[in-house]
């Protein structure tokens, strides 16, 4: 009888490995289309309050992202890859476009310029649009000896662990923030992205790539297109 017993728990086990297994193997990275609301906190300027965004949408296949913002007459897309670590932003300015590709040294530069913050994940969960996502808690060391202290959530089931590779706020994060604060000095407010809604959909390929409507230029040539001097 034990023998019989032993060899149902046996085959018993195997039978659970094989369905973790092959549940594993068969799980498909994410693919769709995260919809944020964008609020602000703080008096916003008149002068630009018109021009700020109330939307953006980012599309997610895999490692792959494709941020669009549109900002009055300016729509910007950020194009980027986790698995290449490579960006590209797309601006269409009054039917005006250009393609500028982020070499290695500028995506450098840039995350250098701002101070990546202390990363602890907390036990805490939260419910977002039928994601389970962990709660962050990001600590920032200022330039004047201050500290900040932001929280985001994220979900791991979004994305990659480098998804936010060009992000020196979320480089350290493993998956897609879905709600999160940027402050803008400029304009001295606070703006607050939350999820108006996750649709899952097929995502072609094409999606991230440069649009043969839209003239390549490197940083410089962006800048005087857009009277940025020499």
């Amino acid at each position: 009888m034990k023998i019989i017993l032993r060899s149902l728990i046996a085959v018993a086990a195997v039978v659970l490995f094989t369905q973790v297994s092959f549940a594993q193997k068969s799980a498909k990275p994410f693919m769709g289309t995260i919809t944020f609301n964008i609020t602000y906190r703080g008096d916003v300027p008149p002068a630009y309050k018109a021009m700020m965004p109330t939307t953006s949408s980012k599309i997610i296949k895999d490692c792959k992202t494709k941020t669009e913002t549109a900002s009055g007459p300016v729509v910007s897309d950020d194009i980027t890859d986790g698995a290449t670590k490579t960006e590209t932003v797309l601006i269409d300015y009054m039917e005006t476009k250009y393609a500028y590709k982020k070499t290695s040294q500028e995506q450098a530069e840039e995350m250098a310029k701002t101070p990546s913050p202390t990363v602890n994940i907390t036990k805490a969960t939260k419910d977002i649009s039928g994601f389970t996502c962990k709660q962050a808690i990001l600590t920032t060391k200022q330039d004047d000896g201050t500290s900040s202290i932001d929280t985001i959530y994220f979900s791991e089931e979004i994305g990659c662990k480098d998804l936010n590779f060009d992000d020196p706020n979320f480089k350290d994060i493993p998956g897609a923030v879905l709600e999160y604060t940027e402050f803008n000095p400029q304009i001295n407010a606070t703006a607050v992205f939350t999820v108006k809604e996750i649709k899952k959909s097929k995502i072609s390929d094409n999606i991230f790539l440069i649009p043969s409507d839209y003239k390549e230029v490197t940083k410089e040539e962006l800048k005087k297109a857009f009277g940025g001097g020499e």
